[in-house]
């Protein structure tokens, strides 16, 4: 305990010095010299011109003065903002401020850590659950030196994380990268950091990451855990997405396909075609014809053989009924009745018997 007060108690110092030992003294104020000598030249070119009797110059010119009249007047404006601004003196936060905050931060946090090494200070939330959705704790790291020098002199780390399924950097709606999207509280945050009111600088910053703000997220919560179809690009939810069963690409329900054999889930590209049937396989209730090396179903390759090869049986039976009747129909027409099959010779019977038989 005396330990961790003595590192908040150096942290103190040194936070102190961050935001007040290396602000210097007003520096030149950037008067618009140069704008009121260009307000005389002009002037001198009027009179010049007026005295020539160049009525149409002189307006021109009249035109130009008036623009660098209101160039002088902006580069005043924004001289008088700067002693305005130099004058205005803020309350300073003490040494002692410094520390009962830090002191402070741990009843306000799971955890609080002060690292004089990396001159950081860390405070550890309690798990965060948005909209049933678990998040985890973070952590959030300030590192003193970088105050005055960067708008975000802190990151937002998650150290128990789950991120959106479609990025892994993006582990609370409104962190990515280890930043936060401050929203609303862009402001008030930027505010506390400056006055050095860091008691409130965390809890403004717990405070936003126990917050959803919807339509102003990186990824919505309705679709944190949705990932891209790997066929249209399109974001499917968890329990809406199918798995190819070939090649393991997410799919969503419209790029879903079904094998005719299986029933299994498959994308697209995995499914083939049956080249007797046209309908659609997977690889394996296709199988390949050895003699055409084209792919056919079970149930066409029970009926008929596979495309290439039912062309050729068709063409050859198609080719051999052409030819049996081409010779019935030479044969009717010599009058000569077509043999059924080849005539069988009775045994011992000689020639002539048989051609008296004939007759």
């Amino acid at each position: 305990m005396r330990r961790s007060k003595q590192a908040a108690l150096q942290a103190a110092i040194l936070l102190y010095e961050r935001l007040y030992g290396q602000r210097s003294s007003l520096g030149p104020v950037p008067l618009p010299f140069q704008a009121w000598n260009n307000i005389g030249h002009v002037c001198r070119q009027i009179d010049r011109a007026r005295q020539r009797g160049w009525q149409l110059a002189a307006q021109r010119l009249t035109r130009d003065l008036a623009a660098v009249v209101a160039d002088c007047q902006r580069q005043l404006k924004t001289a008088l903002g700067s002693l305005e601004a130099a004058n205005h003196q803020p309350r300073r936060v003490s040494v002692s401020d410094i520390y009962h905050d830090l002191t402070a931060l741990k009843g306000e946090f799971a955890a609080v850590e002060i690292d004089l090494q990396e001159h950081e200070i860390l405070a550890t939330t309690d798990t965060i659950v948005l909209e049933d959705i678990r998040l985890g704790p973070f952590q959030i790291h300030l590192d003193w030196q970088l105050i005055g020098h960067t708008g975000r002199p802190y990151r937002v780390v998650a150290l128990d994380p789950h991120p959106a399924a479609r990025s892994d950097e993006v582990t609370h709606p409104h962190v990515r990268y280890e930043r936060l999207c401050e929203g609303e509280g862009q402001v008030a945050i930027a505010a506390a950091l400056a006055a050095g009111r860091f008691y409130d600088f965390f809890l403004l910053v717990s405070q936003v990451l126990h917050t959803y703000g919807r339509g102003s997220a990186y990824v919505e919560l309705g679709d944190w855990r949705s990932v891209p179809c790997d066929s249209c690009g399109g974001y499917v939810a968890e329990e809406e997405r199918d798995h190819c069963e070939h090649c393991g690409d997410v799919l969503c329900s419209r790029c879903t396909c079904t094998c005719e054999g299986c029933q299994a889930a498959y994308c697209g590209g995995c499914l083939k075609k049956c080249i007797v049937c046209g309908k659609e396989y997977c690889p394996s209730c296709l199988e390949i014809c050895p003699a055409c090396q084209e792919r056919s179903c079970a149930g066409c390759r029970a009926d008929v053989p596979c495309g290439p090869c039912y062309d050729q049986q068709h063409e050859e039976q198609e080719h051999d009924s052409s030819q049996k009747f081409e010779g019935e129909a030479l044969a009717a027409s010599a009058g000569v009745q077509p043999r059924v099959g080849p005539a069988v010779q009775p045994h011992g019977l000689g020639q002539a018997a048989l051609s008296a038989g004939c007759r």
